[in-house]
This record gives structure tokens, sequence and C-alpha cells, in this order.
């Protein structure tokens, strides 16, 4: 770590990497969680430092903006800072490069702390401080999603064992799976942009319906279980 930045290397491997050799869009974003949270451990407030306190990061809103995806046995360096952290948010952001040292993409996270009891918003109880960092990546702050009227069910998904993550349940990288795997051949699984916000749980058995609308070449997502909103997404190709 450096004045504030952590930083770390990946080496693409096979299961890491699409039919084309190119690293897939979900291995990308677990790499940024991996990043974020070693980061995170160096002050205590990583997985088990929170769950000391009975605490938990939820992560509420995503954007991972691409220019270029790595090849197969390439270099995928990950550099992250905290931008803010106030109360129970914290907002993260991220610069993705290839091993040559060439800016390939940028992120940002919208981190929300709860009780891994009542699952209610909480301050953090580690006193201990991270550094902030006031410096925005290119792709700016995740927003929040407003969908437009008239999407459609198109796949539906029962949450299984794989799916489920330390906190036992669904890891946010599942939900941005499960709508890549709804694309066309004629449609983007490399997407230019993608922007999620996660505004419910699922658990172990539940059955997830996905919609979608493609509107002013965009396409909308939203994930429902039993009615209730679980996530909502918009993919730029």
């Amino acid at each position: 770590m450096k004045n504030g930045v952590w930083r770390d290397e990946y080496m693409l491997h096979t299961f890491m990497c699409d039919a084309e050799r190119k690293a897939r869009l979900t291995a990308i974003c677990h790499c940024m969680q991996e990043s974020a949270g070693r980061h995170a451990a160096q002050f205590q407030l990583g997985y088990e430092g929170m769950q000391a306190n009975n605490q938990a990061w939820v992560l509420n809103r995503l954007r991972v903006q691409m220019s270029d995806y790595p090849d197969w046995k390439n270099t995928l360096c990950i550099e992250t800072w905290v931008q803010m952290m106030r109360g129970p948010f914290s907002q993260r952001y991220f610069l993705l490069k290839n091993g040559a040292g060439e800016i390939i993409g940028s992120a940002n996270t919208f981190w929300v702390v709860i009780h891994t009891t009542t699952h209610k918003p909480q301050r953090l109880k580690n006193k201990i401080e991270i550094p902030i960092i006031d410096e925005v990546s290119p792709c700016g702050a995740a927003e929040k999603i407003i969908l437009p009227d008239g999407l459609q069910i198109i796949d539906n998904h029962k949450v299984k064992q794989s799916d489920l993550d330390l906190l036992h349940h669904v890891n946010n990288v599942k939900y941005l799976e499960w709508v890549l795997d709804t694309q066309s051949q004629s449609e983007a699984i490399r997407p230019r942009q993608i922007d999620l916000n996660f505004v419910g749980e699922t658990h172990l058995n539940d059955t997830i319906e996905i919609h979608k609308i493609t509107s002013d070449n965009q396409q909308f997502y939203q994930l429902k279980s039993s009615e209730k909103e679980i996530c909502k997404g918009v993919l730029t190709g």
C-alpha cells in the first residue's frame, strides 16, 4: 500500500476467462472484492474484524466501466482506495490496469455497514481509521437506477449452494453472472459498462425471476424474489 492506495496483481488463469480467452467481467469483480477485503483487513475492517463486532459490509451499488478486457495469461492490476467514510456508509473506487500498466477500466462501489443479526445499518464500531483519498476514478459514482416500464420476465434461477457467500446469502457477483447469462450471442458478454443496485437479500432455494427490457441501446434488468425487488441493473454494450 502506498499513500493510502492498495495495489494487487492477479494472473488471469483459465477459469477466469471466457471461450475467447478474455477475462470474464465476473472474474474482474471477484478480484476487485478480494482487493477491497485485503485493504480493509489492514485496518481491522475486513471480514474477521467486522464479524468480531457483529457487523458486515453490504454492497449497495456497483459500477464497472471497461475499455478493454485483458487476455488469458495476462496480468490484471487493481488499485483501490476509500474516497468517503461517513456513518454506516463508505465509497470505494478502483483503477484497473493490464500488465503493461495501461488503464483498461475503473469502478465504483458504495457500501453500507449492517448489524449481522438485525441487518439494519449501523455505524462502525471499530475506531481504527482507514485513509481517505478524495479522488474519483474515470467511471464516476454509481447512481440509483430508475427502471423504465415494460420489463418482461425472461428467465428464472433457483438459488443453489454454489451461489452463497461467507454470510450465507447470495454474493453480489452472482447477480451479475445471472444477468450476463441471459445475453444472446448478438448481445455484449463483455459490456462497456454495467451498473447494479442491490436492494434485497436472497437465500438458499429462493427462486429469482429475471426481468428485462432494451431501451435506448441499454439493457435494463430487474431481479425479483416472491414479488420483492432484489437487484436492478443497466448494461451498456
